[in-house]
C-alpha cells in the first residue's frame, strides 16, 4: 500500500466526495470515482494529511494523483469568502509585479509591499479596496510562499540597499497559513532589515503571536478602529467582531519582541470620538498609534453618511492629542526610514502596444490579467471573453510604479 503525505493538504470525506483542504483556507472537491480510478484508497481520519492507495507503489500513486491535484489546484475555493481562487506559483506563468491586488509592489523606495493573498473575513463599511464578505469581486488569489520570497529577494538585490517589508494584503494576511515561514524566510534575505505585518487582529492568539515573534516579525500594525464595542462592530460590518479579544491580543503582542502600532481609520460620523480612547489604550499597553483619515475611493465601500474629515481639522486633533498624551501621532517618511531608491525598469510605457498572454480571469467581472516581460497587465472591462493562454495585443493605458493597466487592440 502506498501512502502519500502532504504538508499543505488535508483530506476529509463529505457527501460522497473527498474534500481536500489546501493551505488551511482553501479547498477543492474530488469525486470518489476519480480516486478509485487510481486505486482503492483510504483516508484514515478526518483532517488527515495522508491518503493511502492499495495495490500500487508510491511512484505510481504519485504520478496518478498528481493529475487529480493539478485539476484541484486549478479549481480552488476560498473557505472564508466562498469564491474561486487562483493559485499563483513558480510554474503558473504569472509574474508577481504589475498589479496592486497581489504579489510585490515597489514604489521606488526601500519600502516594499508584499501581498501573499486576497480575501478578508471582515466586512468593513469603509474598506478602500472593497474586500471582505460583501465584496463585488468575484475571485481570490493565493501565492506560493517560496515563489514570493524568491521574487522579493531579486528585487532587494536590484535595489542594493537595506529594505523594509510590509506584508499588506488586499485582505487579511493572517489567513495565509505559511505566514510565519514567510516572515522567517524574508528576514533571512540579505538586505531586508524589518518586516511589518498589517492585520485586523481577529485571528491573533497568544500562540500565533509567539510564532510571529519567533519568526522575527518586527512590527504588528493592528487596525483597531474603536474601543467601544458597538462602534467597533458597526464599522466592521459583519457583526461578529470581538474588539475585546483584539485589544487583549494587542496588549499581549506589545509585551513580546514585536513592536505594536494601532492604526485606526478615522471615519467622520462614526469613530472620530474614539480617537482619544485609542491613543489612551495604546499608551496603556506600550504601543504607538498611527491614525489614518478616511478617504473616498471609487472602487471602495463608501457609506453615504461617512465623512472625510478635512485635513487641517484632522491634523489639529492629532496635535491636541500629542500634547495631551505625549504620544507621537504625526509621522513622515523619515520616521519610517523611507528613502528613494533607483526605480525598477519598466519593460513598457503608457501608450505602447505590447504582445501578451492571458493568464487568468481578473478579480472583477469582465476583467482579465495578462503577462508580458515578467509583468502583470490588468485588463478591466473587457468587451470579449478571453481564455487562458490566448495571445493578444494590449495598449498600455497606465504604467505608474510598474503597475500596468491596458486595453485590447
Amino acid at each position: 500500500m502506498a501512502t502519500l503525505t502532504f504538508e499543505d493538504l488535508k483530506f476529509r470525506q463529505s457527501n460522497g466526495k473527498v474534500v481536500v483542504e489546501f493551505l488551511g483556507n482553501y479547498q477543492f472537491e474530488v469525486n470518489k470515482e476519480a480516486l478509485s480510478n487510481i486505486s482503492r484508497y483510504e483516508i484514515s481520519e478526518k483532517g488527515s494529511n495522508s491518503i493511502k492507495f492499495a495495490g500500487i507503489d508510491e511512484e505510481t500513486a504519485k504520478g496518478r494523483f498528481n493529475a487529480v491535484l493539478d485539476y484541484g489546484l486549478a479549481n480552488l475555493t476560498n473557505a472564508t469568502t466562498r469564491k474561486k481562487t487562483l493559485y499563483v506559483h513558480r510554474y503558473s506563468g504569472i509574474p508577481l509585479i504589475g498589479t496592486t491586488s497581489f504579489g510585490i509592489i515597489d514604489r521606488n523606495t526601500n519600502m516594499i509591499e508584499v501581498r501573499p493573498l486576497t480575501g478578508c473575513n471582515m466586512n468593513c463599511i469603509f474598506c478602500s479596496v472593497d474586500e471582505g464578505l460583501a465584496s463585488k469581486k468575484t475571485s481570490e488569489v493565493v501565492i506560493e510562499e517560496d515563489y514570493l520570497v524568491t521574487e522579493v529577494k531579486k528585487l532587494v538585490e536590484f535595489k542594493g540597499c537595506e529594505c523594509n517589508i510590509i506584508i499588506n494584503s488586499q485582505g487579511e494576511p493572517t489567513l495565509y497559513k505559511p505566514l510565519p515561514g514567510l516572515i522567517r524566510d524574508l528576514k533571512a534575505v540579505a538586505g531586508i532589515k524589518t518586516v511589518t505585518l498589517i492585520t485586523n487582529g481577529t485571528y491573533l492568539t497568544e500562540k500565533f503571536v509567539d510564532e510571529l515573534a519567533g519568526a522575527g516579525l518586527t512590527m504588528l500594525n493592528i487596525s483597531l478602529n474603536a474601543i467601544d464595542t458597538k462602534i467597533a462592530k458597526i464599522m466592521e460590518g459583519h457583526g461578529k467582531y470581538d474588539v475585546e479579544q483584539v485589544k487583549k491580543m494587542s496588549a499581549y503582542a506589545a509585551k513580546t519582541t514585536i513592536k505594536v502600532s494601532l492604526a485606526p481609520v478615522i471615519v467622520g460620523g462614526y469613530n472620530e470620538a474614539e480617537m482619544e480612547r485609542i491613543v489612551a489604550f495604546a499608551k496603556e499597553i506600550g504601543a504607538t498609534t498611527a491614525m489614518q483619515n478616511y478617504l473616498h475611493y471609487k472602487l471602495g465601500r463608501n457609506p453615504r453618511d461617512a465623512e472625510q474629515i478635512q485635513w487641517p481639522a484632522f491634523y489639529k486633533k492629532l496635535e491636541e492629542l500629542e500634547k495631551e498624551y505625549g504620544s507621537k501621532l504625526i509621522f513622515s517618511a523619515a520616521d519610517y526610514s523611507i528613502i528613494k531608491t533607483r526605480p525598477l525598469p519598466k519593460p513598457f510605457r503608457k501608450g505602447q502596444t505590447v504582445k501578451a498572454v492571458v493568464v487568468a480571469e481578473g478579480r472583477y467581472p469582465r476583467e482579465y490579467i495578462a503577462a508580458a516581460d515578467e509583468r502583470i497587465i490588468t485588463l478591466p472591462d473587457c468587451e470579449k471573453s478571453l481564455r487562458s493562454g490566448e495571445k493578444i495585443k494590449i495598449r498600455i493605458v497606465s504604467d505608474k510604479h510598474n503597475i500596468f493597466y491596458g486595453k485590447m487592440v
